[in-house]
């Protein structure tokens, strides 16, 4: 028997919610029957208990009223908090059996050191960036990374406010964000910008600067004023130059590269050239020795740039299929 085989779940991990992750677990768990009324009853006083103490440390020992959008807050930041520490657990019937086992404020304050934990791994991804962030002229690039992500940390109070997030996060980073909140979404972001970032740094600021100006077309503004992503510009540029036979550190296709991309992609299905993106992208890895997490972001990140090539192929071509 393979042992590597995840054990079978009643509760299905696809239907839980990155965002509000233990209030979907009781709902699946209580729509398989694994909750009984008797838990979530107990569940139900638990919370208000764990509610109820947060407050008086809120209002610094005074437990006189507070209005009721903050309680909410509250509310939201503790179930947030124990969802963190659900997540935890591979199997979520895992993670189901420990809330009828445990009580709130227990899985709470499991969650709570999770939270730490996984600030401090932040703040350190962040920390690196900083030291080598790379050198562009996009000033959402460098607004968000370093004013955005600074005000961030400013002001997370995971006490009370432990799912907030607090900034807009402008910049796009090219692979799709699950949808999640607080710490735990600004890590995935911190860890997709890092791998961004890295890969940018193989290249020269005048050669990426060069190659964002001609994206400038149709905008009035140049790229520098522009919120775009310019990770995607580049490794697909770089996979033109695989597959062109050119220097894949200068991101220059030869005088009629483009064309001849154009022909050797023309008639083929988006799977065909995803193929062909994937084999430039191995080489890509061989050239500049990419970490295994790069290596994984950029893979992810593959199938975009193969969409966008055959939209542009068949829009050359005007075919309509």
């Amino acid at each position: 028997m393979n042992s590597s085989l995840e054990k079978t779940s009643i509760i299905e991990k696809e239907k839980l919610s990155g965002e509000f992750y233990f209030q979907s677990l009781l709902e699946q768990g209580s729509v398989k029957g694994i909750f009984s009324d008797r838990d979530i009853e107990r569940l139900q006083f638990e919370c208000i208990d764990l509610l109820a103490n947060k407050v008086e440390r809120f209002n610094a020992g005074d437990s006189s009223s507070i209005r009721v959008e903050i309680a909410q807050d509250i509310m939201e930041s503790n179930l947030f908090t124990v969802g963190l520490w659900l997540k935890s657990y591979q199997n979520p019937d895992d993670a189901a059996a420990a809330i009828q086992n445990e009580q709130i404020a227990e899985l709470y304050q499991k969650g709570r050191k999770r939270i730490d934990a996984m600030v401090e791994a932040a703040k350190a991804i962040h920390s690196k960036m900083l030291v080598q962030l790379f050198d562009t002229k996009n000033v959402f690039y460098r607004a968000t990374i370093v004013g955005g992500i600074n005000g961030f940390f400013k002001l997370y109070y995971p006490d009370f406010g432990a799912h907030e997030i607090h900034i807009t996060a402008d910049y796009p980073v090219l692979n799709a964000m699950p949808r999640l909140a607080g710490i735990e979404f600004i890590h995935a972001y911190l860890s997709a910008l890092d791998c961004e970032n890295q890969f940018c740094l193989y290249f020269s600021p005048d050669d990426m600067h060069r190659l964002l100006c001609s994206y400038e077309k149709g905008y009035e503004r140049g790229y520098q004023e522009l919120l775009i992503n310019i990770y995607e510009p580049a490794l697909t540029a770089a996979v033109g130059c695989v597959l062109t036979g050119t220097d894949a550190h200068t991101l220059d296709m030869p005088a009629g590269g483009t064309a001849y991309l154009g022909r050797f992609f023309a008639g083929k299905a988006t799977i065909e050239i995803l193929a062909a993106v994937q084999s430039a992208a191995r080489e890509l890895k061989r050239i500049f020795n990419f970490s295994d997490k790069l290596e994984l972001y950029v893979q992810k990140s593959l199938p975009i740039v193969a969409d966008n090539i055959a939209i542009a192929v068949r829009s050359r071509s005007g075919s309509k299929h």
